[in-house]
């Protein structure tokens, strides 16, 4: 990793401390300015106190970590497949538009179902349990990533191809040498747009549907009262994902320099 990485990663470790910084203040000045109970209403401080000081915070952290565990891999199965489904089928329909005309609109027309919608569907058809919660984030990372990467795979210029073709190579050639290389970016952007994605279709599984992982802890301590669990929840699954964000940022810079395409 040369100065010009080195440089994104420093301006990319400050913007997600000063992001930090800017979601605590917004947190407590929300909750002050519209006078939200603090039996409700839990402060960053009630947060550090239940996981840190608090008597029985060993088992409120262990609890915690064990649910984020769950929520990870659901997450993470879905984003995986979602992903690598998305590119493969972005191939299949740069090579064939016929498919595309013929796929794209149903798939878009399910895209726009809300997710509250589908899922009590989709846990009928697969069952309360991993393959539900999977087929979820599968369907909330693929078709957005479908979109971004078929745009990638498609922004390859005429001259390119031209370019390609006059020396003896092959539409083959064209998207082996030219469209792959130049859907990275795109590739790289859906793999960072994803990851919220993903998170957000697995709590809402995990709420709606199985009750396991941080979206079934977080409905049970609202429901039970356990508004401490419920924010400590909250705001673990939040700085996870914006974590989880920032190092695919890191690697998109690290990759993209790579390719001598580094802004």
């Amino acid at each position: 990793m040369n100065g010009g990485t080195g440089r994104f990663v420093a301006r990319r470790a400050g913007t997600l401390a000063a992001a930090v910084v800017v979601a605590l203040g917004v947190w407590v000045a929300v909750l002050e300015m519209f006078d939200v109970s603090p039996l409700i209403g839990k402060r960053p401080w009630d947060v550090f106190a239940y996981v840190v000081t608090a008597e029985g915070a060993a088992d409120h952290r262990a609890t915690i970590a064990a649910d984020l565990a769950v929520t990870v891999r659901d997450a993470g199965i879905g984003y995986v497949v979602g992903l690598a489904a998305a590119f493969v089928l972005a191939v299949v329909f740069c090579v064939s538009p016929v498919l595309e005309r013929i796929v794209m609109p149903t798939a878009m027309v399910l895209r726009s179902i809300p997710l509250v919608v589908l899922t009590p569907l989709i846990t009928l058809i697969f069952g309360i349990g991993q393959a539900g919660v999977t087929a979820i984030v599968i369907l909330v990372v693929f078709l957005p990533a479908l979109a971004n990467i078929l745009y990638g795979l498609r922004s390859v210029s005429g001259e390119h191809r031209d370019l390609v073709l006059a020396y003896g190579g092959s539409s083959w050639t064209v998207l082996r040498k030219v469209a792959l290389p130049a859907a990275v970016p795109s590739t790289l952007a859906s793999a960072r747009i994803a990851v919220p994605s993903a998170v957000t279709g697995a709590m809402i599984a995990e709420w709606l549907s199985t009750g396991e992982g941080l979206g079934g802890a977080i409905s049970k301590a609202a429901g039970s009262f356990g508004y401490d669990a419920m924010w400590a929840s909250a705001i673990t699954v939040a700085a996870v994902t914006m974590l989880a964000y920032a190092v695919l940022s890191i690697a998109d810079a690290v990759v993209t320099e790579r390719m001598g395409q580094l802004t």
